[in-house]
Parts: structure tokens; sequence; C-alpha cells
């Protein structure tokens, strides 16, 4: 005969200030206890009365939980010889453990899950401890000076007077307001002319990567990437089952003829033309012709993703690919994340006029559009005008940043990084000696807590030098010294720098 289960006591928990009645709260430990297989299944349970004492219950709080026990199966009652846990329940946890398998998944979720482990191999976002980082990673903005009582105040004006429309689910497309907003904003700042029924609002590039795979692309379709290049797009399409085909970036942007030397009839491209990422480069308008005259001989298409072109610190940037295209070949995807805040989940993609149906059939398939109560706050945001006030005050705010870091870097780590000021972006590359792993200086720093990526994170063909990309839009201007410090004294740490 087993032991009496003496541990079940010591792991019972009453809250008697709670609304559930005790011997509800009774029922519920010991049954849990026995599905986990914490109690195994013959073992005789304490008396109630040895319960109704250690517990200090009464006897009819704990025969009560225990008739629901008995009746459910969970336990037995022996006449004479006290309670037990149900036969059934024998040896079940460890025969849970034995048999338990790995799920069934998909072919895609199998390729999915296989791409991450071989391409983001970068700092996660859960190994930055907020509570004492010293983040350098590029995709960090800074929300402290973000206009939070605007904000609530443009959401209040809708929650306060709800309507069906608001609390529906919603235009397909997205709201009206917003898609007209996005239209005018883009006609002025990147020279799109385009119709508010071109707008389909998504929640985030990601997700309209991701819908552009499904619509574009058949398994083993070929597609050109930028090498380094955008990582969460190149698994999204190589999700779909693409085939990437990466190509080199030099001074003008992507190498067009590298493309057409190895593949010249891939299905679409995907580039980032006004801020090459993570590299940074513009594409000349050169290659912006080129391109385009690619994919209307090839029936191609162009995805232009707008990294961060609202961030620019000098000149003027050239029109979007997409203003350029006379042959309704580029489809162009835009992001509130790096401007407002990532939370917000709002993007947008606007398309060729013979892409808007299939486009918003294929969506209607996946999901609604993203909560409405944001869509209106965000169109008031930008109709009211706070929205381009808010891209002044963060372009010359993290103009400011990138001036403090950079001075830092170079005073402090001049003879180990290779650093160079940004023209766009919320990063620097910090170039590293050659004969270095940047892979594996990123993850060391990490485990000093210091936070970056590798720029080799971002490259399918290792032909670039090893490089760090060093974020300056989270960090104050004030705390640029003592962060590069701290970084200072890890790389000392690791062995990377000589003691002065």
């Amino acid at each position: 005969m087993k032991s009496p289960a003496g541990l079940l006591l010591s792991a019972i928990e009453l809250d008697r200030a709670s609304a559930i009645p005790l011997y509800r709260q009774l029922y519920l430990q010991i049954r849990k206890q026995i599905l986990s297989g914490k109690m195994q299944g013959g073992v005789r349970l304490p008396s109630t009365r040895t319960l109704s004492k250690e517990l200090a219950l009464s006897r009819i709080t704990i025969l009560n939980a225990f008739d629901q026990l008995i009746a459910e199966g969970f336990l037995a009652s022996r006449t004479g010889a006290g309670t037990y846990v149900g036969d059934e329940w024998e040896s079940r946890g460890i025969a849970d453990e034995e048999q338990r398998q790995p799920p069934r998944l998909s072919d895609l979720s199998q390729s999915m899950l296989s791409l991450r482990s071989s391409h983001f191999r970068g700092v996660s976002y859960t190994d930055w401890d907020p509570a004492t980082p010293t983040s350098f990673l590029p995709s960090h903005s800074t929300y402290d000076t973000f206009p939070l009582a605007v904000w609530r105040r443009l959401m209040n004006r809708h929650l306060l007077k709800p309507t069906k429309a608001m609390l529906g689910y919603g235009e397909l497309q997205g709201l009206q307001a917003l898609r007209a907003a996005i239209a005018e904003y883009v006609f002025d700042a990147r020279g799109i002319d385009c119709s508010a029924e071109q707008v389909v609002i998504v929640s985030g590039a990601q997700q309209a990567f991701n819908l552009l795979g499904m619509l574009l692309l058949n398994p083993q379709d070929s597609v050109w990437m930028e090498d380094p290049g955008h990582i969460a797009a190149r698994i999204a399409l190589q999700a779909q089952g693409a085939q990437v085909v990466p190509l080199r970036i030099d001074e003008q942007g992507i190498d067009i003829q590298q493309g057409l030397a190895e593949c010249p009839d891939a299905r679409l491209v995907f580039t980032t033309p006004s801020r090459q990422h993570p590299l940074g480069v513009t594409m000349s308008y050169a290659r912006r012709q080129a391109l385009i005259d690619w994919a209307a001989q090839y029936q191609s298409w162009i995805i232009e993703d707008d990294c961060d072109s609202e961030f620019r610190y000098s000149g003027r940037l050239l029109p979007a690919l997409y203003a350029m295209d006379r042959m309704a070949r580029v489809i162009y995807v835009g992001t509130f994340s790096k401007v407002l805040f990532p939370s917000l989940r709002l993007g947008y993609v606007i398309l060729p006029q013979a892409l808007i149906e299939p486009f918003c059939t294929l969506r209607a398939v996946m999901d609604r559009s993203p909560p409405t109560l944001l869509q209106a706050t965000t169109a008031d945001f930008m109709r009211e005008g706070h929205f381009l006030g808010h891209i002044r005050r963060m372009r010359a705010l993290y103009q400011a940043r990138q001036q403090a870091l950079l001075k830092q870097l170079q005073q402090q780590l001049a003879g180990f990084f290779n650093i160079t000021p940004v023209e766009a972006g919320m990063h620097l590359i910090a170039w590293l000696p050659p004969t270095l792993d940047d892979d594996a200086i990123a993850r060391e720093l990490a485990r000093h807590n210091i936070h970056t990526y590798a720029l080799s994170d971002y490259c399918l063909e290792h032909v670039l030098p090893p490089a760090l990309l060093i974020g300056f839009a989270g960090t104050p201007e004030g705390q640029a010294q003592e962060r590069v410090e701290a970084l200072a004294r890890a790389l000392s740490k690791m062995g990377y720098l000589q003691a002065t």
C-alpha cells in the first residue's frame, strides 16, 4: 500500500477572501494535482479529520469537495480504509511523459522554424533586461517624447461618443479616414500619387510581407533579395517556398546586373531603396529606373519597403520608387512602428490598381483590419498636423543623439571601430577588424548586458567585413558617454581592447 499523501497538505493554498467557496477551492486544487500526475492512482488521502484540523476547515466543507471528486472518478472511498486516488490515475504522470511526442506540424511550420533558427541568430528582445540596459539595438526608438497627452485626447474623442462603425468589425481595407490621410501624406512626403482606394491598412509591415508573399509567389519561385537585407521580409517570402537570390549592395544600391546574370526571370524583388536596410545606402536614380524597366519587361513585381524614410538628417530624399513607376509594378509598404510606436501595430500597403481586389480577397480570408479605434486616432493625429510635427521633433532629436553617441564612440573606441555618421535611419555601422567574428562579439556583449546586432545576421553570403549595428535613437544625449564607457569596459573584459 502506498503511503498517505502527506505532500497534499503543503500544496493546498486557500484564499479565504476569495469569492470562490472554500470547498470549491479544495476540490480544484486536489483535482489539479491528480491531473498533473503529482498524486498517483492508489495514493490514500489524509482523513477528513486530519484535513479539517490542518487546513482549519469544517468537515462538511471537506466532505463536499470529496463528494464532488468521487462523483467525477478522481477519488474512490473504501469503507473502513479511507479515501484514495482512483485506480485509473495509476502511473498517469509517468505514462504521459513516456507517451508525449513532439507536435505534428505542417511543412510550412517546420520550414519557418528551421528558417528562424538559421537566420534569427541576433540578440533576442527577451534577452534585454529593461531594468539595467545598455541597449544599442537598432530597432529601438524612444518613447518618452511621444505626445501622449495629444494622443489620449484624440482617442477619448472617439471613446466618449462610440459609434457602430467604431465598435463594429471595421472596413476590410481599413478606415477610410486613415487611408485618405495616408494618401495625402505620401503624396506630400514621398511623391506618391495614389487614391485612398489603393491603400490597405495592415497590422504592421510584417503582415504586409506575408500577405504579399501569399498573393504573388508559388513554391520555388525566385525572389531577388538585397544581401545584406531585411531578415523578417526574407523569412516571410521563404516561408511561401520562394528561392532567394541574394544580390550584393554597392554604393548605388542593389546590384541589378548580378540579378540579370543569375536569375533574370525572378518573380519579384524586395528592396529598401530610400535607406537600404541595414547598410543605409540610397539607391541611385539610374538603378531605380533599371529596376522598374526589368520588372516591366519580365512582368515581375517590386516590393518597396520604405524603411525609416521619415528620419533623414541631411538633403532631400529621392522620390519613392513607387512614384517613378509608370508600369504599375511597384508595391509600397509603410509602417507607423518606428515613427509612432511599435505596439500600435499599424502599417499600410499601397497597391497597383490590378492588385487591390485579389489582395483584399486574401486579406478577408486571413483576418479583419486592425482595431478601428486606433485607426481613427491615428487618422486624427495625421489630419490635425500632429504627425508631421512629431516627425520633425524626432528627426532633430535623433540627429542630436547620433552626434552625441558618435562623438563618444570615436573618442573611446576609434582604434577598434571604423564608424562614420549616417544621413538617415536609426543606427550606425561600426566596422570591425576583418579577422573578428561579429556574431560571437554580439553574443558575448549580451552576456555583459550590452545589446546590439551583428551585421552577419543580415547576410546570406558573407562577403562583407564584420560589423555591429549601433542604434542611437534610444540613447539620450546625456547617457551617451556612460553607455559607450560600459561598451568599452565589456570589450576590454572580453580581451578586444588593450588596457591603457
